[in-house]
């Protein structure tokens, strides 16, 4: 297993030197360009998703203290 994955290593890391070697095409690829609209949808997306999550985790935690507060 060691062998496995001291050959996985060392392909990871020759694979940069073998493009820059080569001078592939795909190094000098322009970069793609996107409009400005889907950046500011992917932000609110974003921000909406991890404020439900930590107001669902607000939330259920004040539901587990209150039913301890029960047992007692």
């Amino acid at each position: 297993m060691s062998r496995f994955l001291s050959a996985v290593a060392m392909f990871l890391m020759s694979s940069p030197l073998f493009a820059a070697v080569k001078e592939m095409d795909a190094a000098n690829a322009p970069a793609e360009t996107v409009s400005v609209v889907w950046v500011i949808v992917f932000v609110v997306f974003f921000i909406g998703s991890c404020a439900g999550f930590f107001a669902y985790i607000w939330v259920k935690d004040g539901k587990s203290e209150q039913v301890g507060s029960d047992k007692l």
